[in-house]
């Protein structure tokens, strides 16, 4: 155990940040607020998840807050004249799809992962916006659909359990499955990966669908949670979120190297940061900023190249071993 903390140092941050929390922000350690903040961070970590697998490939996906806006819009609006039931199957097949056809266009036609999710992020985020007339979707719900936001099990709310069953079934598809060992292949080296007989392109479309198809799970907690879809303000941003928990948690940017671990940890220190941040009566917008500085300052700290030149610095100035240093 203490092994595993050592080689996953942002949960001894995590746990710093939440102490710190705990003595400057009034009611932060309350366990209602504390059960809230969770409630509130699973939908998140849930998206983080899914681009925590897209990520350690090597690539990105831009068009997961999209697919979640979606996601709201096809259960609300379906609700009107069909059983949930239906709206939520299709808004599982429309975040595999998104993912899927992500997948498609990155592994088989060799574009850039930024360049087809933003594309997709911009395609989905409009359909959502046609379908709903750009307008809230207030369907009739019932009350059973709203259990999976606000709903108790054992005194742990609904979401968490939901968050932590994905995270642990991610955990041992990517440590136990042979899918989930080429993820890891691709990104740390997919020239290799590709002489060692691994299907690349499969592997890739396998990771952005899993990664869509937990945008849109995210998004049916969320219909729950507002009780409606949206298609003009939900999901806006959650890309950048996610992103800045996977950096963070110390999933490498370039892909091949990480643990879902540190994932989940950056998605509870950006979780905590906005709900101490609204304790302390600080503005919003400093949210954002923050949380792009955070993100700054991971990319950093993890860079291979940065660690390198500090490394090859430190040695240059240590004198070398047998050779007395110069007298000042």
């Amino acid at each position: 155990m203490r092994a595993f903390i050592s080689s996953q140092p942002i949960i001894l941050v995590l746990i710093a940040l939440v102490a710190v929390f705990t003595i400057v922000a009034d009611g932060f350690a309350d366990a209602a607020n504390i059960s809230n903040v969770l409630r509130q961070t699973s939908m998140l970590g849930i998206v983080a998840i899914g681009m925590s697998i897209v990520v350690l490939t090597g690539g990105i996906d831009l068009s997961v807050g999209a697919v979640v806006a979606l996601a709201t819009v096809l259960v609300a609006g379906i609700a009107n004249t069909h059983p949930p039931i239906l709206g939520i199957n299709l808004a599982l097949f429309a975040g595999a799809a998104v993912g899927f056809i992500n997948g498609i266009l990155i592994a088989g036609l060799h574009l850039q992962p930024i360049i087809v999710t933003v594309s997709t992020m911009a395609i989905v985020r409009g359909l959502a916006m046609w379908l709903s007339d750009s307008r809230p979707i207030f369907g009739t719900l019932p009350k059973e659909f709203f259990q999976l936001a606000e709903g108790l099990i054992a005194g742990i709310p609904v979401p968490v359990i939901i968050f932590a069953v994905l995270a642990v079934a991610t955990m041992l598809f990517l440590g136990n499955t042979r899918t989930g060992r080429a993820i890891y292949q691709i990104g740390g080296n997919e020239e290799a990966a590709v002489l060692s007989g691994i299907k690349v392109g499969a592997t890739k479309v396998i990771a952005y669908t899993l990664c869509g198809t937990f945008a849109a799970v995210a998004g049916i907690i969320l219909t729950a949670r507002m009780q409606s879809g949206d298609a003009v303000r939900t999901g806006m941003g959650w890309e950048l979120d996610a992103i800045a928990a996977v950096a963070v948690g110390g999933i490498s940017l370039m892909g091949g190297r990480g643990h879902l671990v540190g994932a989940i940890c950056g998605v509870l220190i950006i979780g905590f940061l906005a709900n101490a941040f609204n304790l302390m009566g600080i503005n919003p917008y400093w949210q954002r900023i923050v949380i792009g500085l955070v993100l700054a300052v991971a990319v950093v700290a993890y860079n291979e190249r940065i660690h390198a030149f500090l490394l090859s610095r430190r040695r240059a100035q240590q004198p070398a071993r047998g050779v007395p240093a110069p007298a000042e």
